[in-house]
C-alpha cells in the first residue's frame, strides 16, 4: 500500500500540491495527458525546478491565454463529467468543488447553486484540482496524510476585495481539522489547497512508514527565512497496521420507539458517519434505554449532530475522539458469476484478509442462484490468482 503524506509546514495550495507530486516522481507527460481529458481551451502548462531558501523545488504554473468565465458549480460539475478522466478521479474531483462551493456559500451567505467562483472557477482552478486527483492516482497512493494547516496572517486580495487571513471560505474549510496559527503575514493554506487536502487527507500521524520518494512544491511568495515549500513523502507503512483518530458522538436515548431508532441509525450512515451502533443501557430512574454512539470524520460530527437532534428525543450529544489502530487495507472490485463485488483486503504477517462487501455479495447470490460459500471461494481464487477480473478501484 502506498501512503503519501503531505508536510504542509509552510502552506498549502493547489498549485504546490501538483508541484510537490511532480517533484517526488509524478511524469509531467502524464499529467498532461490527463489534464487534457478536461477538453478545456486557452491554457499552457508548465513546471521548472526553483529555489526556496536553498531549498529546490517544483514550481507547477498554468498560464491563462483567453479571458474565462466565472462558473457556477453546476457548470464545473458538467466539465468534470464530460470529461475523459477515470471514474474514481472524476468523483474525486467533484466532491472538493462541492465542499469548496459549500464553504463558499456558507462564508458569503448565498446559496451553493448561485456560487460564482471568481478565482477558482478559472480554468486553472479547475487544473490544479482534477490534476492532484489524477496525479495522486498515477502515483498509485492508497492512503493520504496530512499535518495541521498554518493559517497566516494578515490579509489577501480577492474578487470580493480585501479579505482577512484564512479567507472566510478557508475558515469554513478548516473547521474540524488541526490548524496551525502563525504570525506569518501572508496566506498560507489557500481555499483550493484547504478543499482538496481536507477532503481527501486523514490529518493524523501515518505511523512508521518506509519513505521512498520526497517532493517540494514551490509557492510563488518569497518568505524570508521560510522557504516556501510544500513537501510530500511518499511509501509504504513499515507495518500492516495504520492508526487514525475520529471523532465520537454519543446520547442516550430513552423515547425512540424501535423503528425510529432503525431509521436514524440508516439516516447517519447516509449522512457519512464511518460506522453507528446501539447499546442497551439503564438510565436514571431505572429507565431501560439506548446508548446511541456514531462514528465519524472530525469535519462531520456538526452535520450528523444535527440528525440526531432532528429527531426530537434528545437534548444533548456527548463528544470526544476515538483512536483507531487498523490494518492496512486496500479495495478492489472482483468480477464474479454473480457480478461485481466490492472486496476489503488486508494482510497480516503474510496471511491475507478478505471482506466482500455483503450487499454486493447478495446481489451475486442471487443473480448466481449461488451460496454466500460458492460466491467467496470465487473471490479467493480471482484474488490469489490475480486473474483480470479483479481490479483496484
Amino acid at each position: 500500500m502506498a501512503i503519501v503524506y503531505f508536510d504542509c509546514f509552510s502552506g498549502v495550495a493547489g498549485d504546490m500540491i501538483i508541484g510537490a507530486l511532480l517533484d517526488a516522481g509524478l511524469p509531467i507527460g502524464e499529467l498532461k495527458a490527463e489534464i487534457d481529458k478536461l477538453g478545456l481551451s486557452g491554457y499552457d502548462i508548465s513546471a521548472r525546478k526553483v529555489q526556496k531558501n536553498l531549498v529546490e523545488g517544483t514550481k507547477f504554473g498554468v498560464e491563462i491565454r483567453a479571458k474565462q468565465p466565472e462558473r457556477i458549480p453546476k457548470e464545473i460539475n458538467k466539465i468534470i463529467l464530460g470529461s475523459r478522466l477515470d471514474a474514481d478521479v472524476k468523483e474525486k474531483a467533484i466532491r472538493i468543488f462541492n465542499r469548496l462551493a459549500e464553504a463558499e456559500a456558507l462564508a458569503h451567505g448565498e446559496p451553493v447553486e448561485k456560487v460564482h467562483f471568481h478565482e477558482v472557477g478559472a480554468v486553472d482552478a479547475i487544473i490544479d484540482i482534477c490534476g492532484a486527483a489524477a496525479g495522486l492516482k498515477l502515483l498509485g497512493i492508497d492512503k493520504i496524510y496530512s499535518s495541521p494547516l498554518p493559517l497566516g496572517a494578515g490579509s489577501v486580495a480577492t474578487a470580493h476585495g480585501q479579505m482577512p487571513v484564512p479567507a472566510p471560505a478557508t475558515a469554513v474549510l478548516v473547521k474540524g481539522f488541526p490548524v496551525r496559527v502563525t504570525s506569518n503575514d501572508f496566506e498560507m493554506t489557500t481555499p483550493t489547497g484547504a478543499a482538496i487536502l481536507t477532503t481527501l487527507a486523514s490529518f493524523t500521524e501515518p505511523g512508521d512508514f518506509v519513505v521512498r520518494n520526497i517532493g517540494y512544491g514551490a509557492g510563488s511568495k518569497f518568505i524570508k527565512g521560510l522557504p516556501n515549500l510544500l513537501r510530500v513523502m511518499i511509501g509504504e507503512p513499515a507495518t500492516d497496521l495504520e492508526f487514525d483518530t475520529v471523532a465520537l458522538l454519543e446520547s442516550n436515548l430513552d423515547r425512540i420507539t424501535s423503528e425510529n431508532l432503525g431509521g436514524l441509525m440508516d439516516e447517519l450512515l447516509r449522512a457519512g458517519a464511518l460506522d453507528v451502533f446501539v447499546t442497551p443501557i439503564i438510565m436514571k430512574k431505572n429507565r431501560p434505554a439506548h446508548l446511541l454512539s456514531v462514528l465519524c470524520e472530525p469535519d462531520k460530527k456538526d452535520k450528523l449532530a444535527k440528525v440526531i437532534f432532528g429527531t426530537g428525543t434528545t437534548l444533548g450529544i456527548r463528544m470526544g475522539t476515538a483512536s483507531r489502530l487498523k490494518l492496512a487495507r486496500r479495495q478492489i472490485t472482483v468480477a464474479t458469476s454473480g457480478g461485481d463485488v466490492s472486496v476489503k483486503v488486508a494482510e497480516i504477517e503474510g496471511r491475507r484478509l478478505i471482506f466482500p462487501e455483503h450487499d454486493d455479495m447478495a446481489r451475486a447470490m442471487k443473480k448466481a442462484n449461488a451460496s454466500y460459500d460458492d460466491v467467496y471461494f470465487e473471490i479467493q481464487r480471482a484474488i490469489r490468482t490475480e486473474q483480470h477480473g479483479t481490479r483496484k478501484e
